[in-house]
């Protein structure tokens, strides 16, 4: 069974292989020099300030934190995906390693450095945007993504819907959960607009109906990490005994609360939800102690982004306002999931071999979509 989360609009997911991305704790940028282009016309075009160019441009992509697996993973998207706009502009990526204050210098920085468009992963919408209207008043092109800055007038957006991602697991949570269920919910990175959305869907579709369950936490972390989900669901466990379902709006919070517990027999068949779908969690959904996760598909993020930059700067839109498609993660459906990472070089064969699964036995799930 596969599931789409309904979109705006769907971008088209682009093909390549995916290999590891990173970043160290103590660099500022991670510059790619990656350049590629989409068309092999290079007849002048206009930037935002109204310069007449031939090509050359330069554009900017500031992630939120690299250390985050997911948005590593999009960094490497766009890496691999620029490549085709060669003929148009460059991609520098840089790394705010969850600090806004560096974000936001970053985003200064690259004012005066005079990018042509700036692409931002912001790390909290509210402390962003200021800046980003700082790239606007400039006279250049400002891009938010994952999460969208959406009422920032002039400027363009490319996203998931984040409140259609929390309603997939919740809704299936509501399903699965046995009646009078024990349910820990846990959110994490304050302020961030795609986390927000995902509990106000966990609540609207989970809490507010099932109402014969005990939710034992309701608790917000500062950032998505394994080792902070760890500690409040040892605490939890310790308190409360048996959970039979954890609701969490990122992988590394599913990923921890299972980890918390997994050699204890007492939470065997504990349901855990989550969004990202990161390799590590389609493994744990092939070995049947993960239930669901949403895939926010990088591959297709990084493709709507770098073509509204291009749509930009060649003066094709003055705007551009896109969502793609986000998919469900179950046991109906992993094995393509698993395809699709194998394709990517997150999994390697032998891996998938080792979690039961027969490489090439079904088309990745991009494909399919």
């Amino acid at each position: 069974m596969k599931k789409r989360i309904l979109a705006l609009m769907c971008a088209v997911v682009l093909g390549g292989s995916l290999a590891a991305c990173g970043s160290s704790g103590g660099t500022d940028a991670k510059s790619t020099a990656s350049s590629g282009s989409k068309a092999e016309s290079s007849a002048a075009s206009s930037s935002a300030s109204g310069e007449e160019k031939t090509g050359g441009f330069k554009v900017a992509y500031i992630a939120r934190n690299q250390s985050d697996p997911f948005a590593a993973e999009l960094v490497n998207q766009f890496t691999l995906q620029a490549e085709q706009y060669k003929d148009t502009f460059t991609l520098d990526t840089f790394d705010s390693q969850a600090d806004s204050e560096k974000e936001n210098s970053i985003i200064e920085d690259c004012i005066t450095k005079k990018y042509d468009c700036i692409i931002i992963q912001p790390n909290d919408g509210e402390l962003q945007k200021p800046y980003c209207q700082k790239i606007l008043d400039a006279g250049l092109f400002c891009i938010t993504t994952n999460a969208a800055i959406r009422d920032l007038e002039g400027g363009s957006w490319v996203d998931g819907d984040p409140y259609a991602q929390g309603e997939a697991i919740a809704k299936l949570a509501a399903e699965n959960v046995p009646e009078n269920g024990v349910v820990g919910i846990l959110n994490c990175m304050p302020g961030n607009f795609h986390t927000t959305s995902r509990y106000e869907a966990i609540k609207a579709e989970f809490m507010d109906k099932r109402t014969d369950c005990k939710i034992i936490g309701d608790f917000m972390v500062e950032e998505a990490t394994e080792a902070a989900a760890m500690s409040v669901m040892e605490d939890w466990a310790t308190s409360y005994g048996r959970i039979d379902c954890m609701l969490t709006t990122a992988d590394l919070l599913g990923n921890g609360s299972y980890e918390a517990v997994k050699d204890d027999a007492t939470y065997e068949g504990m349901q855990v939800y989550s969004v990202d779908c990161l390799a590590k969690t389609v493994l744990e959904i092939k070995d049947g102690v993960y239930t669901a996760a949403v895939y926010q598909n990088p591959p297709a993020l990084a493709a709507a982004n770098l073509d509204a930059a291009y749509k930009l700067l060649t003066g094709a839109e003055t705007v551009v306002e896109t969502s793609v498609d986000s998919l469900l993660c179950t046991a109906d459906n992993v094995d393509q999931f698993i395809q699709m990472y194998i394709e990517q070089g997150q999994i390697t064969k032998e891996e998938a071999a080792e979690h039961g699964y027969t490489e090439g036995s079904v088309k990745s799930i991009l494909e399919e979509a």
